[in-house]
């Protein structure tokens, strides 16, 4: 079965190598790209997103601006931190060859999925949800077009963040986007920061992805050594979205109810997360085998010259 998908994105380092995962893969068809604040301004990150497809020539994808702000609270990041000079890596892809398309992103989102068969496209935010939220919010409708959500976002851990002790970044920078997302009833897998942080880039997995020598891979290959600072590997948290929608048997899954910490809590974008046997449309991954992970991403990328 295809997999009809819209990608919500950031990008971002990890953000291209799952984009150029989901454009490798012939179960896959990506409806488009809609961008949001988060690790940059969201201009540049809609720019990000057409020079990751223009590596695949995939001019058709359109690519939509959304969010610039939160919801409520105010964002003025500056610099692109660990995803180098331009947001990627550095490595001289080339400028983008086209420009976004002209629509707002949640108007453009709503569209599609309201015009969808029930329950027949997933969406994967790879970034802060406030497009997300914006969308079900004002376009409950929506709703009936969407088989279910794979976020990247939260720790589960009570000292797990890597924005402060409390909260990953995405959960932390829109919190009130990412607790409506919670409490939408949407299904929902969450890729944590603990479900990511084994799978780091280490060099050995660097040559594994090298070694599958098309151009994607060299890309690939070249993000990742730029992902390394002060000799850490950053863990791969944007692709295993994909990894989990092409490969869900590679990942341990527990049900959980989720929410997240919003206002002036001290937690601040914590992700508060109970186990449970009942009904729930939440579900859990645990941190999956990270060599098969950079196996089954070199074996995808070396199928693509």
């Amino acid at each position: 079965m295809t997999i009809s998908l819209l990608i919500d994105t950031d990008p971002g380092i990890d953000d291209a190598i799952a984009i150029w995962l989901a454009l490798s893969a012939p179960e896959i068809e990506i409806l488009g790209l809609t961008a949001v604040l988060g690790n940059g301004p969201v201009g540049p990150c809609a720019e990000n997103a057409i020079r990751i497809l223009d590596v695949f020539g995939r001019t058709d994808i359109p690519v939509h601006v959304g969010a610039a702000q939160p919801l409520s609270r105010s964002y003025a990041r500056k610099g692109w931190g660990v995803h180098g000079v331009d947001g990627l890596g550095g490595i001289g892809l080339p400028a983008p060859s086209r420009k976004v398309n002209g629509e707002d992103a949640v108007t453009w989102m709503a569209g599609i999925l309201t015009k969808a068969t029930p329950s027949s496209i997933t969406l994967a935010p790879l970034g802060p949800l406030t497009n997300i939220a914006r969308l079900l919010q004002d376009h409950p409708e929506a709703k009936r077009g969407i088989r279910e959500m794979i976020v990247m976002g939260g720790a589960t851990l009570p000292e797990g963040g890597n924005a402060t002790p409390h909260a990953e970044y995405n959960f932390w920078l829109d919190p009130e986007a990412a607790d409506i997302v919670c409490a939408s009833g949407v299904p929902i897998t969450l890729v944590t920061i603990e479900t990511a942080r084994p799978v780091s880039a280490t060099p050995a997995r660097i040559a594994r992805i090298a070694a599958a020598d098309s151009k994607v891979a060299r890309h690939v290959a070249d993000l990742l050594r730029a992902y390394v600072h002060e000799s850490k590997a950053d863990a791969l948290f944007d692709p295993l979205v994909m990894v989990y929608l092409l490969r869900p048997d590679l990942f341990p899954a527990s049900d959980a109810r989720f929410r997240v910490e919003m206002g002036d809590s001290p937690r601040l974008g914590a992700l508060n997360w109970q186990p449970t046997l009942e009904a729930t449309p939440h579900r859990l991954l645990q941190a999956p085998d990270p060599d098969a992970i950079f196996d089954f991403l070199a074996a995808r990328f070396q199928q693509h010259a």
